[in-house]
């Protein structure tokens, strides 16, 4: 009898280690349960690392007012998936570009912050990851998912929109009994009559020149795309053209409105003037919705309301909003070490509680579905988006050359006529086309 028991116990073992040694392999990649980030990533989009290995996950952004956010969600992220290092690296627009071509050049990113246009360029689309298919892009609003979709693929996951309006100064305006104004005319009038009062009419960040677009942006939407919705696609035949009445008159308006802009407007920083405006320097200020903050922090109790810029003599027209929901995003590398860990970055932003408290600290206009916001300004601003256009940069032709920035300063300083603003507009969009994509 103890032979047998003994020889029972020798057999359990063996059959014991045999099992071990098929179950026990500790280099296997384990599956990742979905839990908190929805269906699992299909296989062809899963980085080849186990989840349960440690991983550096590279991310690289332009968007350097967003810290305060990207320093709290990171280390949220990080105490629910501690194998997953946040490795974060922002650096202002201007310098953007070169950290992004040495990133992806020597393969050392994962995420990379852009926006539609690294969507709609060919070229540069060829370097993300498709995304299709994520359940929480269910989450997001359809305008703003189309801002970053191609050959009917998404590779743009999308963090905010962005509008143009008028901002002003509600003091200045009850005390010289002002309205907001409807049409270009109205608008004048409101100009001339600050102006008499001694207050500065519209407040303007030139030194950097590129503000001038937002100007451009504002008067564009109800001057061309109010009354020609379809006008740029047919730029490339020439069906349209920036000679047309619509654009000579943008630029004819931008040259109106120069006479009330502060005193030296070409010579002061852009990231200056919300701050002047919320000190009541001038009455009004054409702008992205993004200097909202700037304004709420300058001056907490500054009492500033919003319009659209009226730039048609049409008020139907004027109520034409300018918006771009491509500004800001986020796409995955194609090539990247840890697709898995950033398909889970991306499933961890779209978290309605997550994604509110980004909206609450950049106060940018959502495109989640149901998000509240806690800025008066921007929720004043979001009551103005009934019926939107996009920004008209965003149909320009890729390879395309535009110089109206340097025609619209010129505009402005008197060196350069409408017609002539226009017309080298076009010649160089012409001159551009063996580049067109």
């Amino acid at each position: 009898m103890k032979r047998k028991i003994a020889l029972m116990m020798a057999l359990s073992l063996i059959v014991l280690s045999v099992l071990a040694g098929c179950g026990g392999n500790n280099d296997k990649p384990a599956e990742s349960s979905g839990e908190n980030t929805g269906t699992p990533a299909p296989q062809s989009q899963t980085a080849s690392n186990s989840p349960e290995k440690d991983v550096d996950l590279r991310i690289i952004n332009f968007r350097v007012e967003d810290k305060t956010f990207y320093d709290e969600i990171n280390a949220k992220f990080e105490q629910e998936y501690p194998n997953i290092h946040i490795k974060y690296d922002a650096v202002p627009t201007k310098d953007y570009a070169q950290l992004k071509q040495a990133r992806l050049t020597t393969g050392d990113v994962d995420l990379v912050g852009g926006g539609a246009r690294d969507v709609t360029d060919p070229v540069i689309r060829d370097n993300w990851l498709d995304i299709s298919g994520q359940p929480y892009l269910e989450r997001f609003l359809p305008g703003a998912l189309k801002s970053g979709q191609a050959d009917g693929k998404q590779y743009l996951f999308p963090m905010l929109a962005t509008s143009v309006v008028t901002y002003y100064n509600k003091k200045i305006f009850a005390d010289l009994g002002l309205s907001v104004p409807k049409t270009w005319a109205e608008f004048v009038e409101v100009c001339e009559k600050i102006k008499a009062s001694g207050v500065d009419p519209v407040m303007f960040g030139g030194k950097d020149q590129w503000p001038i677009n937002m100007i451009l942006i504002g008067l564009e939407a109800g001057i061309v795309q109010g009354s020609q919705p379809d006008f740029y696609s047919g730029m490339k035949t020439e069906t349209t053209k920036f000679t047309d009445p619509a654009w000579v008159e943008v630029y004819t308006k931008l040259q109106t409105l120069s006479k009330y802009l502060q005193k030296n407007a070409v010579g002061l920083a852009y990231g200056e003037a919300p701050g002047l405006f919320a000190q009541g320097k001038a009455a009004m200020m054409i702008d992205g919705s993004w200097s909202s903050q700037q304004i709420e922090a300058a001056n907490p109790a500054f009492e500033v309301g919003v319009f659209l810029t009226p730039g048609s003599d049409k008020a139907e027209l004027n109520n034409t909003a300018p918006v771009s929901n491509g500004d800001s995003g986020w796409m995955i590398y194609k090539d990247a070490e840890n697709k898995d860990a950033a398909l889970k970055y991306l499933e961890f932003l779209s978290r309605p509680d997550n994604y509110k408290r980004y909206i609450e600290v950049a106060k940018m206009l959502p495109v989640m579905k149901d998000i509240q916001m806690s800025s008066p300004i921007t929720q004043a601003i979001a009551q103005l988006l009934n019926q939107q256009t996009g920004f008209w940069e965003s149909y320009q032709v890729i390879g395309a050359k535009y110089n109206y920035t340097d025609y619209a300063i010129r505009t402005i300083l008197g060196n350069m006529k409408p017609e002539e603003a226009a017309a080298k507009m076009q010649q160089d969009f012409i001159d551009s086309k063996p580049n067109w994509k």
